[in-house]
């Protein structure tokens, strides 16, 4: 959540209580959304909802008031109501794709992993290009235990953007879990190459070459990890014993 210093944050406040006692205790509808948004964007979430509350009551038809609001509701982990409103913003925008996508997110942390799917499922639809759609797709399939439906999506956003490092670290665990050593190596690899700073494929490739008694290639990506990392300990002496050892 996002946070503002206490001058601003009193400042804002004072507008917003400006406003609330404009004529008649209900300041204009175009003060109240662009305070209510201003709030949004300045993370005091509970006058936000409050002020875009007022004015999506007053203007229901009124997209930008309902955008802000389901973006707010669903920052403030209000997620039933968040759903709602991102429901109402598709009603207004039918294809607009990050609606679609926040939709499912809500409804995946709601526990409803099915309709989930069938959210992103929609944006990428609409955006056959949207990665991060086919990845949670996958990581809602990976908790379903449908493993090869999660690999599908894997590979789908990795299609979409072969540079996406969550999807080969994804992609290669459920290898190696399916045993699939050299293919889970290669999505490893491939992490790496895109990505040489990030630690975990580097670990999972060790793992692998261990497991299937390759200790000498083991031995090598210590090396090659300790070479482009250069980690401290206590990693680097634990890595260090591993290449003590004997083959």
């Amino acid at each position: 959540m996002r946070r503002m210093s206490i001058r601003s944050a009193m400042i804002l406040a004072v507008s917003i209580s400006a406003l609330s006692a404009g004529c008649g205790g209900k300041a204009p509808f175009e003060d109240r959304k662009e305070q209510g948004i201003e709030a949004y964007k300045a993370g005091v979430l509970l006058d936000a909802i409050e002020l875009l509350n007022q004015c999506a009551h007053d203007r229901p038809q009124d997209f930008e008031v309902r955008y802000y609001l389901a973006r707010t509701l669903e920052e403030a982990e209000h997620y039933e109501d968040a759903l709602q409103e991102w429901n109402d913003v598709i009603t207004l925008r039918p294809t607009m794709v990050e609606a679609h996508y926040r939709r499912g997110n809500c409804l995946v942390t709601l526990g409803r992993k099915e309709q989930a799917i069938e959210a992103w499922k929609k944006v990428t639809e609409l955006d056959p290009t949207y990665k991060e759609a086919y990845y949670n797709q996958g990581l809602a399939y990976e908790e379903m235990e449908r493993w090869d439906d999660a690999l599908q999506l894997y590979f789908q956003a990795l299609e979409a953007d072969s540079t996406f490092v969550p999807a080969y670290l994804n992609l290669g665990l459920l290898l190696q879990r399916a045993e699939q050593w050299d293919a889970a190596l290669r999505a490893f690899g491939a992490a790496i190459r895109v990505d040489p700073g990030y630690e975990p494929p580097y670990m999972n490739r060790i793992q692998i070459l261990r497991d299937t008694g390759r200790d000498e290639e083991a031995k090598e990506e210590i090396r090659a990890f300790i070479e482009t990392r250069q980690p401290e300990p206590p990693l680097l002496d634990s890595l260090q014993i591993l290449l003590d050892e004997p083959n």
